[in-house]
């Protein structure tokens, strides 16, 4: 269980939230994972952010949990017009995300971009451009087979 270091680290950049997890959140106690989110979820809601960018540095493992909290935190910067991008995931992880259809699939409002590094996903951020057409590092989105019960975005 915890050994007293935070779910999250929370940084901004102008208005960009930046959410780096800190492990796996099987190393944490449900409470403190429920809080975390929360935390970010409230941040999210200022005034003065509007933009989400994890960075998955510090992670070498995640679960259903995290994936949970990324869809809903995905649609919440949405819902306040912005953006919810990624960086610095590992290969497997990338494959992981692809393979849940959560990566540049721009038919759902939950889906994410990935960038190599921070700063990337920062500057796309702050040109005020839709990742899912900015990103270098992003491949043209997937089309989804049969629905599969996942949520249409429609603006």
């Amino acid at each position: 269980m915890s050994t007293g270091k935070q779910v999250f680290e929370y940084e901004r950049d102008g208005d960009v939230l930046i959410v780096v997890p800190t492990g796996s959140l099987m190393e944490f106690r449900d409470s403190d994972v429920r809080d975390a989110y929360n935390e970010t979820y409230r941040q999210l809601s200022l005034e003065d952010v509007k933009h989400l960018l994890i960075d998955f540095s510090k992670l070498s493992y995640f679960a259903s949990t995290f994936v949970g909290m990324l869809i809903r935190l995905a649609k919440k910067a949405r819902q306040g017009g912005g953006e919810a991008v990624l960086c610095k995931l590992s290969d497997n992880m990338r494959d992981m995300m692809k393979t849940l259809m959560l990566l540049e699939n721009t038919k759902t409002d939950f889906f994410w971009v990935p960038f190599n590094s921070r700063e990337e996903a920062i500057a796309t951020l702050h040109k005020d451009q839709s990742p899912a057409v900015a990103a270098p590092s992003a491949s043209p989105p997937p089309e989804a087979e049969g629905g599969g019960g996942w949520s249409r975005f429609a603006k």
